[in-house]
């Protein structure tokens, strides 16, 4: 997928810099997490948004790319020890809610502008794991195609499409 990568990114990926992830829930209140260090501000959504370094996201999992549409999922873990996310995720309808990642990169101590989409879908299915030791929020989110093979009455087929949208 062509990025189109800034010239302040390019420039920064030239030397060595360390990368972040930007994570958004777009539950009732939304929910802005990154694993960098510390808290980063950043425009990505058009207006500045925190997104909070707090270690609660642990983890975002691999996006395979193709040239092709595909069934792409994101898997992001993120510590359940903060009970709010676990409150929301047990006591709302969640699924489908809007989920965006971003890889930001981070040069000089700073995020450099314009990190990138990595992933946007919608919340597909979550899974709370409590253990004696730890306890983990996982959300699998699924892009546009995960929920295309579901048939709800109206086919992809042409003559199908034909009977909605042809005058």
């Amino acid at each position: 997928m062509a990025r189109g990568l800034t010239s302040a990114v390019k420039t920064a990926l030239a030397a060595s810099p360390s990368f972040c992830h930007l994570v958004y829930l777009g539950f009732a209140t939304p929910v802005r997490k990154t694993d960098n260090s510390f808290t980063l501000t950043s425009s990505v959504e058009g207006s500045s948004q925190t997104y909070n370094a707090d270690g609660i996201l642990m983890g975002v999992g691999h996006v395979p790319e193709a040239n092709t549409p595909i069934k792409n999922s994101i898997d992001i873990i993120f510590s359940a020890v903060d009970q709010s996310l676990v409150s929301t995720v047990l006591s709302n309808d969640v699924l489908g809610v809007d989920v965006k990642v971003w890889r930001g990169v981070i040069s000089s101590g700073a995020l450099v502008a314009d990190p990138f989409l990595l992933f946007h879908g919608s919340l597909a299915d979550f899974a709370i794991d409590d253990t004696v030791d730890s306890a983990t929020l996982g959300i699998t989110a699924t892009n546009h195609f995960g929920n295309f093979e579901k048939i709800n009455g109206r086919t992809t087929a042409d003559i199908s499409q034909q009977r909605f949208f042809f005058r």
